[in-house]
């Protein structure tokens, strides 16, 4: 009977999932961030175009909802992107302050999108542009001015949006769903799992903040993505889906990185990239995180752009990824711990509730 369940498990690992996304949805999503490249690129500053992509990640929370709805959860998002990695950046200036500035956008942004039900990716890409923001120097006169370029992918994200919108419903005849009904997951889903969830990615910060690892922000990342994951099922299987899609991601990466590619070919790249790792995201994570690896691993390597190190990037990334991933696993453990739950439950209800007025 285990040996049953294991290789259940391992066949979940490699399974290729059906889904109702749209392709014209990754379509959208590579072409967003191609055009923010090549306008980058024509100013001889992709790195900058790097930093707007950030903002960019938001069309990734277009629903299949009529457009009214997708245009306001995305202008929504856009301000919830800019205002975490504009808190990212505070801690740049108050290093002690990143765990607790992680915990609160964390658990801020995945007891939102819970509530809103807006599905995936969940609070990931908010933790993600806050973490980024503790990373990617600039100097405090010029946050201003990384703030901007997130806000304008942003911008644009939400142009594709409508775009993207018009092009389902009116060119491919698509009908949309009906809105999502809100808070219907109940006072557990929406306010407890992210307090626990937002706990684990904080304290992987602080790990690795403690430890002084190398580009440590691989591992509050990794742990943020394993948790997007509802069921502990789900986390045990995407651990090992993150962890195997990026070693042979990484391997892709490392060849990728001893190349220092003229502008338009690297918006083409990036380009393929998001189309490819977001048609196959809902279908194999394994197989998606094969390309968005280097995808990422462009975007956090902003600061020193196309002047890598590809041996130390690549040791810290695998290394990083995996103590990530596990300090994620654990934290599913814990979220589903049913006396820890109780605990936190009776706590929580009794502060929200004495906050809004409720007995």
């Amino acid at each position: 009977m285990q040996y049953n369940k294991i290789i259940e498990s391992v066949k979940l690992i490699f399974t290729w999932n059906k889904s109702d996304r749209l392709w014209q949805m990754p379509f959208f999503a590579g072409l967003g961030v191609g055009i923010i490249l090549f306008i980058a690129g024509y100013f001889n500053r992709p790195d900058l175009g790097l930093v707007a992509i950030i903002g960019a990640n938001i069309f990734l929370y277009v629903q299949d909802t009529p457009i009214y709805h997708k245009m306001v959860v995305c202008f929504c998002c856009a301000f919830g992107m800019t205002t975490s990695f504009a808190l990212g950046l505070i801690g740049q200036s108050f290093p002690f302050l990143i765990p607790i500035i992680i915990f609160f956008v964390t658990m801020i942004s995945a007891q939102v999108v819970r509530y809103f039900s807006i599905g995936a990716p969940g609070f990931f890409f908010f933790t993600f542009a806050a973490i980024l923001g503790t990373y990617i120097h600039f100097d405090i006169k010029d946050y201003p001015f990384a703030i901007g370029l997130v806000a304008l992918g942003t911008m644009l994200a939400n142009v594709m949006v409508l775009l993207y919108s018009l092009v389902v419903i009116y060119v491919f005849h698509h009908s949309p769903k009906p809105v999502p009904k809100l808070g219907e997951f109940g006072f557990g889903v929406i306010v407890i799992d992210p307090i626990i969830i937002a706990f684990f990615v904080a304290f992987s910060m602080y790990l690795q903040s403690f430890f002084e690892l190398d580009r440590g922000y691989w591992v509050g990342i990794s742990c943020a993505a394993v948790l997007t994951a509802v069921t502990f099922k789900q986390i045990w299987v995407k651990q090992f889906q993150r962890i195997l899609g990026t070693i042979v991601g990484v391997c892709f990466s490392y060849f990728l990185l001893h190349f220092s590619l003229p502008p338009i070919y690297f918006a083409l790249l990036m380009m393929f990239f998001m189309f490819c790792g977001e048609f196959l995201v809902v279908r194999n994570y394994a197989l998606a995180m094969v390309f968005l690896t280097p995808y990422s691993t462009y975007l956090a390597e902003v600061s020193s752009f196309m002047n890598y190190d590809p041996d130390l990037i690549i040791k810290s990334r695998v290394f990083d990824i995996v103590i990530g991933s596990l300090i994620g696993l654990l934290g599913g453990a814990f979220m589903h711990w049913s006396a820890l739950r109780g605990v936190i439950d009776k706590v929580a209800r009794r502060i929200v509730f004495r906050w809004i007025g409720r007995d």
